[in-house]
């Protein structure tokens, strides 16, 4: 089984102070670090998973600019055959966008593929839709929230989707076919600094995106960043022990978590 898997670069912002340019049209990205997006670990590590058990052969891609060959790199250490890299120079921010790319890129590439694993969403925009976007205008079957994968035939594809309230549907997905992974499917693969270097060496392909963007429409525009508004400060509750429970019971009840 061949499967392509998308994998992005992103920037590690969860214990980062973000800092706004100009009149907020833009994030100050130039001393934050990056890293692969969270979710394409998990779809790359499913992937070379399958491709162990059946045979065939994983192909990282990634769209972006040029230092997003280190999410290659790294897709490579994992087990993936090689990597592309379809370098846009920038960031599409219009999943639309990203979707139309990735589908002119396989189409006149001549991609072969059996399946594509996307991750449910990235960790920088969250749209969560490149996936379906792409399954789409492929008019391939198209599966999300995909938490376990149970068997893979030539033909078809037994997977487990996560819903609401610690349910899960069991389906059948014909092949070739989308499907953007979940995080928890799996544990991804310890990779060693010693494994990307070794990476290097293996052939990446490079593609200029202009080639794929014609005729792609933005339709969705970063048109200002905003800093959420702050909340209110804390009570601080002082004084005696008693007087103190009285006046938390006093807040509960007001605040309708206590009767």
């Amino acid at each position: 089984m061949n499967i392509l898997v998308f994998t992005k670069r992103v920037p590690a912002t969860q214990e980062e102070e973000l800092r706004l340019l100009g009149d907020g049209n833009s994030v100050d990205l130039s001393k934050l670090p990056f890293k692969v997006n969270d979710w394409d670990n998990y779809s790359v590590e499913e992937a070379v998973r399958i491709v162990e058990k059946t045979g065939g052969a994983v192909t990282a891609i990634s769209i972006g600019d040029a230092e997003s060959d280190e999410v290659l790199r790294r897709a490579i250490a994992m087990g993936a055959k090689d990597g592309f890299l379809v370098d846009a120079g920038k960031v599409l921010h219009d999943p639309n966008a990203r979707a139309t790319v990735a589908l002119n890129f396989l189409k006149k590439e001549g991609i072969a593929f059996d399946a594509i694993f996307t991750g449910v969403q990235s960790e920088d925009d969250q749209f969560a839709s490149v996936g379906g976007i792409l399954a789409g205008k492929l008019g391939l079957p198209y599966s999300t929230m995909v938490i376990g994968i149970d068997a893979f035939e030539p033909d078809h594809i037994i997977a487990r989707r996560e819903l609401e309230g610690g349910l899960q549907e069991r389906i059948k997905v014909k092949v070739p076919c989308v499907l953007s992974i979940q995080s928890g499917i799996n544990e991804p693969r310890y990779v060693s600094i010693m494994g990307v270097r070794k990476a290097s060496k293996v052939e990446r392909k490079v593609f200029k995106a202009a080639v794929y963007e014609e005729g792609v429409p933005s339709r969705i525009e970063v048109v200002k960043w905003v800093y959420p508004e702050k909340k209110g400060g804390a009570v601080m509750l002082a004084g005696e022990l008693e007087s103190v429970c009285k006046d938390l019971l006093g807040i509960l009840k007001e605040k309708g978590v206590y009767q």
